[in-house]
C-alpha cells in the first residue's frame, strides 16, 4: 500500500482510547518479534535477507534487504560505524507509527526496539533520561510514580520517544510548543562523526537542528526532557457555529491550557474541547450517559439497514464505523448523512469531566484511514488572527462545492513556537502561535480501498494548495510524496520547504554527519535535497 494510511487519526473524547493503545501495542510486539529474529548475533552486520516490514496498523508494507537491531548503545555504535564504512543503508525506525512511511527504506533499517531503557528520573531538576527506543506510554507510566508528567502529548502514546520528538509532534495548547522543545540533553550516534552528546550548552545551532532532524543527522540513543508536576484537567465540551467561534476564538485560545475544535463537514456545527487546570473543589457538570448520546447514530443505523440487529451496546465509535460501512465511504451524500447524525451526537455530548491530564489529553482515533495534516502561522498569543478560522471555512467550502465525500471531524489544533529549525511551527518568536489541521478519509474495507485512496488524493491535493497559500508545511509524519506526483507538484513542495526551513544549515550538517546518507530514505531525499 503507498504510505500514507494509518488506523488512527481524529476521533472521539475520551474513554476509548484503550482499543488504539492495545492495537499500536500488539503491532510494536509483533514488530519486536520480527527484529530480534532477524539479528540475535552481536555482530554489526545481519545476513542479507528480505525482511517485510508493516506500520503499527498493518496498514503501509515495506520490504527491506537489512534489519539492524543492535541491543546496547554498544552495539548500536559499532552497527553505525560498520554501516558508514560499508555504505549500508540503516534508516532508523522506532514503533514505525507514522501514516506515512517516513522510516521505511529498501536498502536496510535500523531497528531501535531493544534500547528502551529509563536511565534516570531527576526530581530536582524535573527531568527525565531514557534511551531513544522508550516509547511515550511508558515515560508517563514511570513518570507518574514520581508525580510528573509531560507537558503535553498526542493523541496516542505508543510512540518512541526518538520519532515522536524527531517530526516534532505536538498536542495542542497556544502556549504550549511541539514536544521536541521538552529536549534539554540528546545524544545520537552518527555515521560521521560518532556519538555526540548535545546541549543548549554544547553546539546549540547543532543541538536544535538535531532536535527535528528526521531520523537523518544521527540515530537517536538518548533524550532528557524536562518534566512538570503532575496535574489535573477540567475539560469541557460544547458545539457551536462559525459566527459565534469568531467571535470568542481569541479568549478561547489565550485562557485555556488545551484547545481542540472538531469542525464537522455538511454541517454548521464546530465541536470546542478545551481544558484547562482543574481549581480546588471544581466539580464536573457531566453529559447524559453516551447510550443517550448515540441516538442519532443508532437510528440512522436502522433506516440504513433495518436488519442490523441488536445496536443498544454499541459505543459511538462502533457506531460510526458501521454507518460508514453501510455506504459507500466515496460517496459524498452518504458521509454527509453520518456526518449530520455524529454532528447531533457531540450536541448531546456536551459536558465536562475532571481527570489526570494523561486520560483527558488522550482519545480514540477512529478506524483505517487516509490522514494529512498540516501545519500554518496564526499571529501571535497576544493578538491572535482569525486566519485560522478562515481556512476551516474555505476548506470546508471547497468540500462542498467538489462533493468530497469528507468525514468527520476535520481537527484543529494549536501549539506556540518552536526554536528547532525544521519544526513546521519554527519561529524566532516564542509568542507566535500555530495551527496545525488534519483531514481523514476512513476505510473501510478492502474493495473500496483503492477507490478511498484515489478520492483522498484529491481532497489531499486541494489541502495542499490551500496549505501553501497560508504559508503553512505539512507535519512530518504525514507528508506523502504520492499526493504530490508530477514534476510541477513535487517542485512547489520543495519550494515551500525551502520558504519554511533552514535547509542550508541542515544540508551542511548532514553533509559533516552523514556524508553516505546511509540513515536517509527517498522521502526524505526528495523534499529536503533538490540535488537528489
Amino acid at each position: 500500500m503507498t504510505a500514507g494510511s494509518r488506523r488512527g487519526g481524529h476521533g472521539t473524547v475520551g474513554g476509548y482510547a484503550a482499543a488504539a493503545f492495545a492495537t499500536a501495542a500488539v503491532a510494536a510486539k509483533s514488530f519486536e518479534r520480527l527484529a530480534t529474529s532477524e539479528c540475535e548475533s552481536s555482530q554489526p552486520a545481519p545476513e542479507e535477507k528480505d525482511v517485510d516490514l508493516m506500520n503499527w496498523s498493518g496498514t503501509h508494507k515495506l520490504t527491506t534487504r537489512r534489519l539492524f537491531t543492535p541491543e546496547s548503545q554498544e552495539q548500536l555504535r559499532e552497527t553505525v560505524a560498520w554501516a558508514h564504512q560499508q555504505g549500508q543503508k540503516i534508516r532508523p525506525i522506532g514503533t514505525s507509527l507514522s501514516p506515512n512511511g517516513l522510516a521505511f527504506a529498501k536498502g536496510g533499517m535500523l531497528s531501535t526496539t531493544q534500547l528502551d531503557k529509563i536511565i534516570e528520573v531527576d526530581k530536582k531538576n524535573m527531568t527525565i533520561t531514557t534511551e531513544g527506543g522508550c516509547s511515550v506510554s511508558t515515560i508517563l507510566d514511570e513518570l507518574r510514580k514520581h508525580g510528573m508528567t509531560l507537558s503535553n502529548f498526542s493523541s496516542i502514546t505508543e510512540q518512541q520517544i526518538a520519532g515522536w520528538t524527531q517530526v516534532s509532534a505536538h498536542g495542542t495548547g497556544a502556549r504550549i510548543p511541539t514536544v521536541d522543545e521538552m529536549i534539554t540533553e540528546l545524544t545520537i550516534v552518527t555515521p560521521g562523526q560518532g556519538e555526540l552528546k548535545l546541549s543548549e550548552a554544547i553546539d546549540s545551532q547543532l543541538f536544535r537542528l538535531a532536535r527535528v532532524a528526521l531520523g537523518s543527522l544521527g540515530v537517536v540513543s538518548q533524550v532528557t526532557l524536562k518534566c512538570v508536576p503532575s496535574y489535573t484537567l477540567h475539560e469541557k465540551l460544547y458545539t457551536t457555529t462559525v459566527d459565534e467561534l469568531r467571535q470568542n476564538h481569541a479568549e478561547l485560545l489565550q485562557t485555556y491550557r488545551h484547545v481542540r475544535y472538531m469542525w464537522i463537514p455538511y454541517s454548521d456545527t464546530v465541536v470546542v474541547v478545551v481544558s484547562d487546570v482543574a481549581k480546588k473543589g471544581a466539580v464536573a457538570k457531566e453529559a447524559i450517559p453516551e447510550s443517550q448520546r448515540v441516538k442519532p447514530l443508532r437510528d440512522l443505523l436502522r433506516k440504513l439497514q433495518p436488519k442490523s440487529g441488536p445496536l443498544d451496546n454499541d459505543n459511538f465509535a462502533q457506531l460510526r464505523e458501521k454507518l460508514l460501512k453501510a455506504g459507500k465511504p466515496t460517496d459524498p451524500d452518504h458521509v454527509a448523512a453520518v456526518n449530520r447524525a455524529e454532528a447531533e451526537f457531540w450536541r448531546l455530548s456536551s459536558g465536562e469531566r475532571i481527570g489526570d491530564s494523561t486520560a483527558i489529553l488522550g482519545f480514540e482515533c477512529g478506524g483505517s484511514q487516509w490522514v494529512l495534516e498540516n501545519c500554518f502561522p496564526c499571529g501571535n498569543i497576544q493578538k491572535p488572527s482569525l486566519k485560522d478560522i478562515d481556512y476551516l471555512v474555505e476548506i470546508k467550502k471547497t468540500i462542498e462545492k467538489e462533493r468530497i465525500a469528507a468525514a468527520s471531524p476535520i481537527e484543529q489544533r494549536w501549539t506556540s513556537a518552536s526554536s528547532s529549525p525544521l519544526s513546521p511551527s519554527y519561529s524566532a518568536n516564542p509568542d507566535d502561535i500555530f495551527s496545525w489541521v488534519g483531514v481523514i478519509m476512513y476505510i473501510t474495507g478492502e474493495d473500496t480501498e483503492a477507490e478511498v485512496r484515489e478520492k483522498f488524493k484529491s481532497y489531499a491535493m486541494a489541502h495542499a494548495d490551500q496549505t501553501f497559500r497560508y504559508g503553512g508545511v505539512f507535519h512530518w509524519g504525514k507528508i506523502d510524496l504520492a499526493f504530490h506526483e508530477g514534476t510541477q507538484r513535487l517542485r512547489a513542495l520543495r519550494e515551500q520547504m525551502r520558504h519554511r526551513f533552514d535547509l542550508v544549515s541542515f544540508l551542511a550538517a548532514r553533509k559533516q554527519l552523514d556524508p553516505k546518507c546511509i540513515l536517509s530514505n527517498e522521502l526524505v531525499e526528495k523534499t529536503l535535497d533538490a540535488s537528489r
